[in-house]
């Protein structure tokens, strides 16, 4: 199964300015994750962990952040660049809120990756609703800085009720600011993690005057059509969400794009949910799947590139454990309910968030 893997998605940081509601790094935008010790992986560590051989034959390359961004870790443009250097041709790119670091910075990322995508929520006066801590100021430099040295951007307008009617504004703002793409995503985190339940809105710690509730956007074209149409049909036809998840054929994203997943302290994961499960801040870590999982095939060592050689983690039995799941029904029986939530066939409000 990952005989040949052609794309890693792979955090280089834990750390980020940012109080986000709905990311997992923090409670509902309020105090940190207390599992994360704000990890990053060096340039010495990533270069043991990728070798020049195996970067050479990858088509893609995605710095993204699970419970961090990218542009905070101190060597990420380190990273980038031996990347480049042993893939002259790979798609590489970076998914961040663009806050941070000098114009001189972004300058030099230009030069080394495909493109830059900005998740940017708005504009300067409803930004900061989701993006707590990120500095408009900055994101508007910074996207300046990146376009004008030949940089390829792209725009990512996570949509809510308060932001909507700025939707038109941005897009053309953004071509001021010399952005290529001006993509609008329909969030799917309208479904309870724990329960799979559908909610109206989101519970959100705000830490200063403009505090909101997150609410989806009404106007329908920006409304996620997976959560609005497809949700109510399944509970009705299964009985409930749960129900469905147990026996739905699951499509595995990570091997239709040959694709593997790698944390800032080095752990392998098929993809990036199954990571994520691993650090919930509302239950203990021992109470998730993936971790007995983990636990049951040799412990956390024998999935982190700093103890065991990636090819020898991808051949292992805990990727092994995760196929085999697929296969299963009933979570009950070791069916994984992160595979059968987000790779099943009939539900995908994570597709369903670009269409």
């Amino acid at each position: 199964m990952y005989d040949n893997v052609k794309m890693v998605h792979f955090e280089p940081t834990q750390m980020c300015q940012a109080s986000c509601p709905m990311c997992d790094r923090n409670k509902n935008g309020g105090e940190v994750n207390q599992y994360l010790k704000d990890e990053s992986m060096t340039i010495e560590g990533f270069k043991a962990a990728f070798s020049p051989e195996f970067i050479a034959g990858l088509d893609t390359f995605f710095f993204c952040g699970n419970h961090g961004d990218p542009i905070f870790a101190p060597d990420m443009l380190e990273h980038a660049k031996y990347v480049r250097e042993h893939n002259p041709k790979i798609n590489m790119f970076v998914t961040t809120n663009g806050g941070a670091r000098k114009p001189e910075w972004w300058e030099e990322l230009a030069k080394v990756v495909t493109f830059v995508n900005f998740s940017v929520d708005g504009l300067h006066d409803t930004n900061h609703f989701y993006r707590q801590g990120v500095k408009w100021e900055n994101v508007e430099t910074n996207i300046e800085a990146f376009t004008s040295a030949g940089g390829y951007a792209k725009w990512t307008f996570l949509v809510f009720n308060y932001n909507e009617h700025q939707v038109e504004d941005a897009r053309k703002y953004s071509k001021l600011l010399g952005v290529q793409d001006f993509i609008v995503k329909k969030s799917g985190r309208y479904i309870n993690t724990a329960n799979l339940k559908k909610k109206d809105d989101h519970q959100a710690v705000f830490r200063g005057k403009d505090a909101i509730r997150l609410s989806p956007p009404q106007d329908p074209k920006y409304r996620n059509k997976a959560i609005d149409n497809d949700y109510d049909k399944i509970v009705e036809k299964y009985g409930s969400m749960d129900s469905f998840i147990d026996v739905a054929q699951i499509k595995p994203k990570c091997v239709l794009k040959k694709e593997i997943y790698v944390s800032a302290e080095g752990l392998v994961f098929p993809c990036c949910w199954l990571a994520g499960q691993v650090y919930k801040w509302w239950r203990p870590i021992e109470n998730s799947q993936e971790y007995k999982v983990i636990q049951s095939t040799g412990g956390f060592e024998k999935i982190n590139v700093h103890f065991t050689p990636l090819q020898e983690i991808l051949k292992g039995d805990f990727f092994a454990t995760v196929k085999n799941s697929w296969d299963i029904h009933g979570i009950s029986q070791g069916r994984l309910k992160t595979c059968g939530t987000k790779c099943n066939v009939g539900f995908d409000p994570f597709e369903a968030q670009w269409k």
